[in-house]
Protein backbone atom coordinates (compact mmCIF):
# COMPACT_ATOMS: atom_id res chain seq x y z
CA UNK A 1 0.00 0.00 0.00
CA UNK A 2 3.08 2.32 0.55
CA UNK A 3 4.02 2.15 -2.96
CA UNK A 4 0.56 2.73 -4.28
CA UNK A 5 0.23 6.17 -1.97
CA UNK A 6 3.55 7.06 -3.03
CA UNK A 7 2.72 6.84 -6.59
CA UNK A 8 -1.22 8.18 -5.91
CA UNK A 9 0.95 11.53 -4.54
CA UNK A 10 3.78 11.52 -7.27
CA UNK A 11 0.74 11.08 -10.28
CA UNK A 12 -1.49 14.47 -8.40
CA UNK A 13 1.70 16.41 -8.07
CA UNK A 14 2.63 15.47 -11.69
CA UNK A 15 -1.34 15.79 -12.95
CA UNK A 16 -1.19 19.52 -11.62
CA UNK A 17 2.21 20.56 -13.29
CA UNK A 18 1.26 18.85 -16.66
CA UNK A 19 -1.86 19.80 -16.69
CA UNK A 20 -1.01 23.65 -15.57
CA UNK A 21 1.32 23.10 -18.79
CA UNK A 22 -1.10 21.38 -20.91
CA UNK A 23 -3.59 24.71 -21.05
CA UNK A 24 -0.57 26.61 -23.25
CA UNK A 25 0.31 23.27 -25.43
CA UNK A 26 -2.21 24.47 -28.01
CA UNK A 27 -0.59 28.08 -27.87
CA UNK A 28 2.87 27.31 -28.06
CA UNK A 29 2.76 24.75 -30.85
CA UNK A 30 -0.10 24.80 -32.34
CA UNK A 31 -1.70 21.96 -35.10
CA UNK A 32 -3.94 18.83 -34.94
CA UNK A 33 -2.20 17.04 -32.58
CA UNK A 34 -1.35 20.16 -29.80
CA UNK A 35 -5.06 21.18 -30.00
CA UNK A 36 -6.29 17.67 -28.90
CA UNK A 37 -4.02 17.49 -25.93
CA UNK A 38 -4.23 21.24 -25.08
CA UNK A 39 -6.91 23.79 -24.68
CA UNK A 40 -7.41 25.96 -27.73
CA UNK A 41 -9.86 28.08 -26.25
CA UNK A 42 -11.37 28.86 -22.91
CA UNK A 43 -14.33 27.19 -22.83
CA UNK A 44 -15.20 24.93 -19.70
CA UNK A 45 -14.52 22.01 -21.96
CA UNK A 46 -11.01 22.52 -23.40
CA UNK A 47 -9.87 23.24 -19.57
CA UNK A 48 -11.19 19.74 -19.14
CA UNK A 49 -8.31 18.43 -21.23
CA UNK A 50 -5.92 19.46 -18.43
CA UNK A 51 -7.08 17.03 -15.88
CA UNK A 52 -8.00 14.02 -18.31
CA UNK A 53 -5.04 13.64 -20.28
CA UNK A 54 -1.93 14.06 -17.58
CA UNK A 55 -4.59 11.61 -15.59
CA UNK A 56 -4.67 9.28 -18.26
CA UNK A 57 -1.16 9.44 -19.11
CA UNK A 58 0.40 9.31 -15.61
CA UNK A 59 -2.41 6.49 -14.83
CA UNK A 60 -1.21 4.20 -18.00
CA UNK A 61 2.30 4.71 -16.11
CA UNK A 62 1.10 3.99 -13.08
CA UNK A 63 -0.75 0.72 -14.49
CA UNK A 64 2.94 -0.96 -15.24
CA UNK A 65 4.60 -0.23 -12.03
CA UNK A 66 1.68 -0.76 -9.77
CA UNK A 67 -1.63 -0.87 -10.97
CA UNK A 68 -1.77 -4.73 -12.39
CA UNK A 69 -1.43 -6.31 -8.68
CA UNK A 70 -3.60 -3.58 -7.41
CA UNK A 71 -7.23 -4.79 -7.36
CA UNK A 72 -9.71 -3.09 -9.44
CA UNK A 73 -6.87 -0.45 -11.23
CA UNK A 74 -8.53 0.13 -14.45
CA UNK A 75 -12.21 1.11 -13.14
CA UNK A 76 -10.68 2.74 -9.66
CA UNK A 77 -8.26 5.13 -12.36
CA UNK A 78 -10.85 5.82 -15.00
CA UNK A 79 -13.51 6.79 -12.20
CA UNK A 80 -11.42 8.92 -11.04
CA UNK A 81 -10.73 10.82 -14.17
CA UNK A 82 -14.04 11.19 -14.23
CA UNK A 83 -14.48 12.49 -10.60
CA UNK A 84 -12.25 15.27 -11.22
CA UNK A 85 -13.60 16.77 -14.38
CA UNK A 86 -17.12 16.41 -12.45
CA UNK A 87 -15.73 18.28 -9.91
CA UNK A 88 -14.03 20.96 -11.72
CA UNK A 89 -17.55 21.29 -13.65
CA UNK A 90 -19.36 21.46 -10.66
CA UNK A 91 -17.41 23.78 -8.65
CA UNK A 92 -16.87 26.21 -11.77
CA UNK A 93 -20.23 26.98 -12.78
CA UNK A 94 -20.97 26.80 -9.07
CA UNK A 95 -19.17 29.18 -7.47
CA UNK A 96 -20.08 31.80 -11.18
CA UNK A 97 -23.34 31.08 -10.80
CA UNK A 98 -23.24 32.58 -6.89
CA UNK A 99 -21.09 35.28 -8.35
CA UNK A 100 -22.02 36.10 -11.47
CA UNK A 101 -18.22 36.27 -13.10
CA UNK A 102 -15.76 34.04 -13.39
CA UNK A 103 -11.70 35.08 -11.90
CA UNK A 104 -8.63 33.71 -12.63
CA UNK A 105 -7.70 32.67 -8.91
CA UNK A 106 -11.12 30.72 -8.46
CA UNK A 107 -10.64 28.85 -11.79
CA UNK A 108 -7.08 27.57 -11.17
CA UNK A 109 -8.53 26.34 -7.62
CA UNK A 110 -11.38 24.46 -8.96
CA UNK A 111 -8.62 22.69 -11.23
CA UNK A 112 -6.38 21.96 -8.52
CA UNK A 113 -9.60 21.00 -6.33
CA UNK A 114 -10.87 18.28 -9.36
CA UNK A 115 -6.85 16.95 -9.67
CA UNK A 116 -7.35 16.91 -5.83
CA UNK A 117 -10.94 14.90 -5.68
CA UNK A 118 -9.60 12.50 -8.24
CA UNK A 119 -6.64 11.20 -6.55
CA UNK A 120 -8.62 11.37 -3.27
CA UNK A 121 -10.91 9.01 -4.65
CA UNK A 122 -8.20 6.85 -6.18
CA UNK A 123 -6.47 6.86 -2.71
CA UNK A 124 -9.41 5.46 -0.91
CA UNK A 125 -10.60 2.68 -3.42
CA UNK A 126 -6.76 1.80 -3.90
CA UNK A 127 -6.91 1.06 -0.13
CA UNK A 128 -10.38 -0.60 0.18
CA UNK A 129 -11.94 -1.26 -3.11
CA UNK A 130 -15.71 -0.75 -3.82
CA UNK A 131 -17.00 -4.25 -5.06
CA UNK A 132 -18.21 -2.60 -8.09
CA UNK A 133 -14.83 -1.78 -9.19
CA UNK A 134 -13.51 -5.44 -9.00
CA UNK A 135 -15.53 -6.86 -11.67
CA UNK A 136 -14.26 -7.46 -15.12
CA UNK A 137 -17.63 -5.88 -16.81
CA UNK A 138 -16.85 -3.34 -14.23
CA UNK A 139 -13.52 -2.70 -16.31
CA UNK A 140 -15.12 -3.30 -19.80
CA UNK A 141 -17.81 -0.61 -18.62
CA UNK A 142 -15.10 1.76 -18.08
CA UNK A 143 -12.95 1.07 -20.56
CA UNK A 144 -15.08 1.78 -23.18
CA UNK A 145 -16.39 4.70 -21.03
CA UNK A 146 -12.34 6.00 -21.63
CA UNK A 147 -12.56 5.04 -25.53
CA UNK A 148 -16.04 7.55 -25.33
CA UNK A 149 -14.23 10.21 -23.29
CA UNK A 150 -11.35 9.74 -25.74
CA UNK A 151 -13.18 9.75 -28.74
CA UNK A 152 -15.06 13.11 -27.31
CA UNK A 153 -12.17 14.91 -26.56
CA UNK A 154 -10.86 14.62 -30.02
CA UNK A 155 -14.19 15.33 -32.02
CA UNK A 156 -15.40 17.81 -30.22
CA UNK A 157 -12.16 19.89 -30.33
CA UNK A 158 -12.75 20.48 -34.00
CA UNK A 159 -16.33 20.01 -33.96
CA UNK A 160 -17.95 21.20 -30.70
CA UNK A 161 -21.01 21.42 -29.95
CA UNK A 162 -22.78 24.82 -29.51
CA UNK A 163 -24.07 24.88 -25.86
CA UNK A 164 -22.71 26.61 -23.01
CA UNK A 165 -20.17 23.86 -21.75
CA UNK A 166 -18.56 24.62 -25.52
CA UNK A 167 -18.51 28.08 -25.66
CA UNK A 168 -15.25 30.60 -25.05
CA UNK A 169 -16.15 32.90 -22.66
CA UNK A 170 -13.46 35.44 -24.02
CA UNK A 171 -14.06 35.20 -27.93
CA UNK A 172 -17.91 34.44 -27.46
CA UNK A 173 -17.03 31.54 -30.19
CA UNK A 174 -16.68 27.57 -30.00
CA UNK A 175 -13.92 25.41 -30.79
CA UNK A 176 -10.29 26.64 -32.67
CA UNK A 177 -10.50 30.38 -33.60
CA UNK A 178 -10.13 31.12 -37.14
Amino acid sequence: MKKVTLWNFIAAAATLIVGTLTHFIYEWFGGNIAAVFGAVNESTWEHLKLIFWPMLIFGIIEYFIYGKETPGFIPIRIASIIIGMATTVVLFYTYTGILGFNFLVADILTFILGVLAAYYFSYVQFKNPNKIFLTLSSTITFLIILLILIVCFVVFTFYPPHIGLFLDPVTKGYGIAK
